[in-house]
């Protein structure tokens, strides 16, 4: 498409870590690889915590300038989109102010680090009615996205179970100093459940529909740590288990964990259907397992492993990747994610129902604060009742 006709997104990114560095990768490869949308992306403003690390991060990422705070990005008068990677504690005031100043806003997830924050997002998002997006990146890798396609074709019959864990371990051996626990320690520290356990709550709304009931528990099972301070209590929890009921009563179990040894980042599901099963396992990210009943060859009945890079297959994104066969991984989905987002902005299009919208965002919350509940009152907790 020529560049006259090009809509120019001038963006505006918060904060210098590696997200910023995921997103800056996209921005850069969306041109190339998503060739023929109408949009110009312009990197124009970069802001971090001090302006020494928004000059080098604007430097490595090719942004044009450089800001400490947000301050003066999210209220630039060009800036169309701000995109926030910074810390979980500061979404909220970051997104406040751009919403104030009707940018477009995209937010990493966790929306916020606390419910009543993530609720005054989602209000002034709908008050600014803008464009808002919640990062919950793997909605948009192939293989997921072909299990939502065959789940709402029918193809998969009623959903019965869905089965899912976020499992890392860094934390899983009680040597591991608490300053290097990115869930318990600093101002970044959330917990578990807000870091991964938003991501596997959102996937089974994505995948399932909305959770009706939880009954769960937060486990803190290291209570201290060593540290440079000497030993300390850990105070964020390290793993998070659910029992759930949907909507459509379905049942589910929904784990988060930095406890389990050996995994770096497990994201899997398993859904049992009345006509087959799903699974899925994000450290083989290319493929997706499936079992269907009515199979035409009948001694071969089983599961099987989907290769899921084949565009004459019509697998989900393949029209702009690679020859099929040739596998994308974790920041491929990033990429498709972001571009999402800038068609929507460009094009005045929907975000939801494939993108996560600040209300999704809020919803991986309320189930997160639900599960915490949970475990105070040791019993089930209806959603409705929040």
């Amino acid at each position: 498409m020529s560049q006259e006709k090009r809509v120019t997104l001038n963006i505006a990114l918060v904060g210098g870590g590696f997200m910023a560095k995921a997103h800056s990768n996209a921005y850069h490869t969306i041109p190339y690889i998503y060739n023929k949308s109408n949009y110009h992306i312009n990197l124009d403003s970069l802001s971090a915590a001090t302006i020494e690390e928004a000059k080098e991060a604007a430097e490595r990422y090719s942004f044009t300038n450089a800001y400490s705070g947000y301050e003066e990005v999210t209220s630039k008068t060009s800036i169309d989109i701000v995109d926030i990677c910074a810390a979980d504690f500061i979404h909220k005031d970051i997104a406040l102010a751009a919403l104030a100043h009707g940018k477009h806003v995209f937010c990493e997830k966790p929306l916020a680090n606390s419910l009543q924050d993530a609720k005054m997002m989602y209000e002034a998002a709908v008050r600014a009615g803008t464009k808002t997006m919640c990062g919950f990146n793997y909605r948009f890798v192939p293989a997921v996205r072909l299990a939502k396609n065959l789940l709402e074709s029918g193809t998969m019959g009623k959903i019965y179970s869905f089965n899912g864990a976020y499992n890392q371990d860094s934390g899983a051996f009680d040597d591991i100093p608490l300053e290097r626990l990115w869930y318990a320690y600093g101002s970044k520290a959330s917990g578990v459940s807000y870091g991964i356990g938003s991501h596997i709550i959102d996937m089974a709304r994505f995948l399932v529909g909305d959770i009706a009931t939880v009954s769960g528990l937060m486990k803190i099972y290291t209570k201290e740590r060593p540290s440079n301070k000497g030993v300390q209590k850990v105070l964020k929890e390290e793993e998070m288990l659910a029992l759930v009921e949907f909507n459509n009563e379905a049942s589910g179990i929904i784990k988060a964990s930095a406890v389990a040894a050996g995994r770096k980042n497990q994201l899997t599901f398993e859904i049992s259907c009345s006509k087959g099963s799903l699974s899925f396992d994000l450290e083989e990210p290319n493929y997706l397992n499936v079992f269907l009943k009515d199979t035409p060859i009948k001694q071969v009945s089983g599961f099987t492993k989907v290769n899921v890079t084949q565009i004459d297959r019509e697998h989900p994104f393949m029209d702009v990747w690679w020859p099929r066969g040739h596998g994308i991984g974790w920041e491929h989905a990033h990429i498709n994610e972001i571009a999402h987002f800038l068609d929507c902005v460009a094009n005045n299009r929907d975000v939801e129902p494939y993108g996560a919208t600040f209300k999704d965002g809020l919803k991986a919350i309320e189930v997160i604060e639900a599960i915490r509940l949970s475990e105070q009152v040791k019993g089930k907790i209806e959603m409705s009742n929040l």
